[in-house]
């Protein structure tokens, strides 16, 4: 009799255990499930706005010829700004306003200035990116927008700060400057005039190692030696003016200066235009343009501006650290 009222009371007791254990699972799927669903209509909602961006883009008119190749290389002479003022579509802001500049061929420029004053906006005009533009921009004396996109993508070789890393080879990666011609000599020197040799000589296929995830024994490069890749790429390119649109913005200061020092040598003799908020780089170059409020608030080399005491002498002041 106890033994049989023993084996209810254990029944009842598993009875009560597995109802427990099926209601504390219940509860954990329930929640489970909530958070799942909680993340999953966030990552619609993320997209949804991501396709109004596709959708607009999609729906943009294309330049003519944008997809042309460069053009037979044109000899640079010079480039004027003539009050040009722009906004960009949509906004109500002047990003430049009445501005002013000639430049000359043969001479390396910086252009520098707080964050937003209108530095990379410049870069994109002489693209030809954008071109609702006032006032005139002149090319060889000639208004920048009379050029086709070939000549264009023949006059500037541009590195910008969000540069592409494609998942090819090193060599290939290199070889995209010049898209008319591969040079497997130019390319190995102009890797070696950045300092890549030693990069190279690690990989387990040296040039020919591709760079990435994507491919098998594909090898990805350090910050700093994507951006000396990208520099050497822009050095394979025979444009008659290269941009360096701030590409080493992810390194130190102290490392960013070492970098323009080695393209400003390789350079020498060409027509340059460093852009930057960080004045290491502009202590290279014959010229510098302090571009403030979308005008030339000051011109002239590091001696000279430091001497006028104006906004590049604040602003090297407040970076000198940096370089020490």
């Amino acid at each position: 009799m106890l033994q049989g009222r023993e084996n209810v009371e254990e029944r009842a007791l598993f009875g009560y255990t597995e109802k427990v254990n099926r209601q504390s699972s219940t509860l954990n799927l329930i929640q489970m499930m909530s958070w799942e669903l909680s993340d999953t209509m966030n990552k619609i909602a993320q997209n949804l706005e991501y396709c109004k961006d596709l959708t607009a883009f999609c729906a943009l008119s294309e330049t003519p010829g944008a997809l042309d190749l460069p053009g037979a290389g044109i000899p640079f002479e010079s480039l004027e700004f003539r009050q040009v003022s722009f906004r960009y579509p949509g906004t109500e802001r002047d990003i430049l306003k009445d501005f002013s500049l000639r430049l000359e061929r043969g001479r390396h420029y910086a252009f520098v200035g707080i964050n937003g004053a209108g530095k990379t906006t410049l870069t994109k005009l002489l693209t030809g990116l954008y071109d609702n533009y006032e006032g005139e921009i002149l090319l060889n004396d000639r208004e920048l927008r009379t050029y086709s996109q070939a000549d264009l993508k023949a006059f500037f070789s541009v590195v910008y700060q969000d540069f592409a890393r494609y998942q090819i080879s090193l060599e290939d990666n290199i070889a995209l400057g010049n898209v008319l011609q591969k040079d497997q000599t130019k390319i190995r020197e102009a890797a070696e005039a950045m300092g890549l040799g030693q990069t190279i000589a690690g990989l387990p296929r040296g040039m020919e190692t591709p760079l990435g995830k994507i491919k098998e024994q594909g090898v990805d490069l350090s910050g700093g030696q994507w951006q000396r890749l990208v520099i050497a790429r822009a050095l394979y390119n025979p444009a008659a003016v290269q941009i360096l649109d701030e590409p080493t913005a992810a390194l130190d200061p102290v490392a960013e200066s070492g970098i323009y020092e080695i393209f400003g040598k390789i350079s020498a003799g060409k027509s340059t235009i460093f852009i930057t908020h960080r004045l290491g780089a502009a202590r290279l170059a014959d010229e510098i343009i302090v571009v403030d409020g979308g005008k030339v608030a000051e011109q002239g080399n590091h001696e000279c501006l430091l001497s006028q005491k104006g906004i590049y002498a604040s602003m090297y002041e407040a970076q000198r650290s940096w370089y020490q």
